[in-house]
């Protein structure tokens, strides 16, 4: 039976099933059970997935705050964390770090040669070769040869190594003689990836050449032949090798990753056409995404007065390169699922998007949502329920953002629930949208607690959700106050982009507790910043201070960034500064990041407010999205021809801090979001062989409590971890 010529998800999935390539199970059982349990939600039709109602959340949310500091000898196996607080000397400008002496250049007495035979077979640049195991790189047993090199000591292949996928633990398709570039990459080193990932081998550990073809086209595209091999292990054996991934390690600097510390960041990528070293294995990005989601609009898929733009089928010519203005009132297109009262719809629509659909469950926040988004078609529906009536549609988005429920995989969560099947069914909804709106570009976020240990199974199945599409995904911890967040907020933020679009990097951080001159950060917005921006006297039914229960608790600084996680329920310990009264609706939702004037429709007002992606974050991330877009369309535009919706958070739809608002000190607050996507990006190449007041608005941020945790990537998933074979206790 040969390839189908419509290479879609279903195509591909009929004939890999009658023609025997399958995919392989999990040779854990407790793996392969969870596994199971995803392929067998597709049948699911009528199944809800979460109540975002229950009562049992406030319980939750308490819980999981006041269960962190138990917790935190675990979080910290495939966290960093940081005590934002501590004293410390000023931070001073540090030379670039020298790189780390792995692949050390060649210098005499040693030296390189052109190739060497070995048991009768030449090895020479460009030869792939199998190698014994290697656990502390996901049981990497092949070799790209990059140099020879002759020592005193014998001969050393310098070079890429590649794992098989099934060894990455469920995160990608266990196909069949299918591998992928393991790569670990320091931020301090300034060499190109494929030079400082590179690692020696001594001969002893060769054991032969193998065939590898590098391809960026999509399986099952020059996979090994079916039909002439004797059996399973003669294909493992003597079948050609596909590459077509990359796995990316990436920390902060040398000093971590030699001492063990968890990688800063993960990233599973396509390889890109510019990365096949042979024309016949490489196909084009604008091939790609034709045959994904038919093409794109340059631009964005929104323009004003058109009911609907036909998305452009991109042809092989150099029409591309060409830089054009953005049509007036032409705007990327963002779904937002899961979208609440409408926090993270705010953020994109001030960075510049369009928002189309958006899609929840909780009325309260439906009716908030609709309130502040008339021109959003917005489904008050259960996820399953949109999919379902989705199916078959041809309603695709340039940008697609996610915020699943998290209370399964909260710390919080110990026992057993009844919910557990419905939370679990919530990851499988995301990949089911990922199909129906094929967006160019996704964002998740979510709880960090689903990278404890116990729920390693779970996210690696969320993450070959996505890559199951050919989908490129990264992923880390971000603190929150870093992209402008004035409250203390830890999220696993994940990025990803569809075949043949280029996977973005991570916004810089636009804050800083202390900015340095010429670093581009400012300082973290505080608690007094945040609220001196209610007006006195204002009329709104969020905000009665006087009306509050009085409480006696100790007062605390507010020229910090609160120092507490807003919950559903507030948050555990969140009270005014003053330590007199607890936060108004009002004062929760301005340091949530949500302008003045943003009304919230009960019931459940302060649920919808601790539940937001808080709106100030949103912007930072997706003014840096919307404008990788714009340089990889080619699509430039005068400051005025942005679009209206983009613009300052005073502007419009908040109030002039400077005209309506007391000082209550002499600093300025930053209205502006820096430039994000401007920077210089490395050039990632590896495979390229060949070529105060009588409102007393107080808050909690007690600075001893206050915690930054940096990126992070599952612990079973981390080189310095267990390893790839490492066992992984299942509560």
């Amino acid at each position: 039976m040969s390839p189908p010529q419509d290479p879609s998800p279903e195509a591909l999935e009929a004939y890999s099933y009658e023609d025997g390539w399958e995919e392989e199970q999990s040779a854990d059982s407790a793996q392969a059970a969870i596994e199971r349990r995803f392929q067998e939600m597709r049948s699911r039709s009528g199944h809800a997935t979460i109540d975002l109602t229950e009562t049992k959340c406030d319980e939750v949310d308490d819980t999981e705050c006041e269960n962190e500091e138990a917790l935190e000898a675990d979080i910290a196996q495939v966290i960093e964390v940081i005590d934002l607080t501590a004293k410390r000397a000023p931070r001073k400008h540090r030379l670039p770090r020298q790189p780390s002496r792995r692949n050390s250049p060649i210098s005499l007495p040693i030296r390189t040669i052109e190739s060497y035979t070995y048991n009768g077979e030449e090895l020479k640049r460009g030869v792939t070769a199998e190698t014994l195991p290697m656990p502390e790189l996901c049981q990497a047993s092949f070799l790209l040869v990059q140099l020879i090199v002759q020592t005193d000591s014998g001969i050393l292949l310098r070079g890429l190594p590649l794992t098989r996928t099934r060894n990455l633990r469920g995160q990608l398709q266990r196909l069949r003689n299918e591998v992928a570039f393991i790569l670990r990459v320091d931020q301090d080193d300034t060499r190109p990836e494929e030079e400082q990932a590179a690692i020696d081998i001594p001969l002893d550990r060769i054991r032969k050449v193998r065939i590898c073809n590098i391809t960026n086209k999509i399986f099952p595209e020059h996979r090994f032949p079916s039909g002439i091999y004797n059996d399973t292990k003669d294909i493992e054996e003597r079948g050609a090798l596909t590459c077509r991934w990359k796995c990316r390690f990436i920390w902060s600097d040398a000093h971590r990753r030699t001492f063990g510390a968890p990688s800063a960041e993960f990233v599973i990528a396509r390889v890109t056409a510019k990365e096949v070293p042979k024309d016949r294995f490489r196909t084009s990005d604008s091939c790609l995404m034709n045959i994904w989601r038919g093409g794109k609009v340059r631009g964005g898929a929104f323009v004003l007065g058109e009911s609907d733009t036909v998305l452009t089928v991109d042809v092989e010519d150099e029409s591309q390169d060409v830089w054009m203005h953005r049509r007036a009132g032409q705007q990327y297109t963002l779904a937002d699922m899961f979208c609440g009262a409408g926090g993270a719809s705010y953020g994109a629509r001030t960075a510049g998007l369009r928002i189309t659909l958006s899609c929840d469950n909780a009325y309260g926040a439906c009716s908030t949502y609709g309130l502040h988004f008339p021109e959003t078609d917005l489904r008050c529906w259960d996820m399953y329920e949109l999919i379902i009536k989705m199916r078959g549609s041809r309603y695709h988005v340039d940008f697609l953002h996610l915020s699943p429920p998290c209370q399964y995989w909260s710390p919080a969560h110990t026992t057993p629930g009844i919910n557990d099947d419905a939370n679990i069914a919530i990851l499988f909804s995301c990949h089911e949208l990922i199909k129906i709106l094929r967006p160019r570009v996704f964002t998740l976020e979510q709880t960090f607690g689903i990278l404890h240990p116990k729920f390693e199974y779970y996210f690696n199945a969320l993450v070959h959700g996505f890559t199951q599409y050919n989908y490129s995904v990264r992923w880390k911890v971000v603190n929150l106050l870093s992209w402008g967040a004035p409250s203390q907020r830890q999220r696993l933020i994940m990025i990803g982009s569809c075949p043949g679009e280029e996977l973005p990097p991570y916004p810089v951080a636009t804050h800083s507790r202390e900015p340095v001159p010429g670093d581009g950060t400012k300082p973290y917005r505080t608690v007094r910043d945040m609220l001196r921006k209610i007006p006195r006297g204002i009329e709104d039914e969020l905000h009665d201070p006087r009306s509050m229960k009085r409480i006696d608790k100790e007062a605390w600084d507010p020229d910090v960034p609160l120092g507490r996680t807003i919950t559903c329920n507030g948050g555990v310990g969140n009270y005014h500064y003053r330590g007199r009264r607890g936060f108004t609706l009002r004062e929760y939702a301005t340091l949530q990041g949500f302008p003045v004037n943003y009304q919230f429709v009960r019931p459940e007002q302060k649920r919808q407010i601790g539940n937001a992606f808080p709106p100030l974050v949103v912007e930072a991330l997706y003014k840096h999205l919307r404008r990788w877009l714009e340089q990889k369309d080619h699509i430039y535009a005068d400051e005025d021809e942005l679009s209206e919706s983009e613009g300052d958070y005073s502007t419009g739809s908040e109030l002039d801090l400077d005209s309506d608002v007391e000082y209550i000190e002499s600093r300025e607050i930053e209205n502006e979001v820096e430039y994000l996507g401007g920077r210089k990006l490395r050039n990632n190449s590896i495979v390229s062989i060949d070529s105060s007041d009588s409102n007393e608005m107080d808050i909690d941020a007690r600075s001893e409590d206050v915690h930054s945790l940096g990126a992070c990537v599952d612990a079973a998933q981390s080189p310095s971890g267990a390893g790839p074979n490492g066992p992984i206790e299942l509560d």
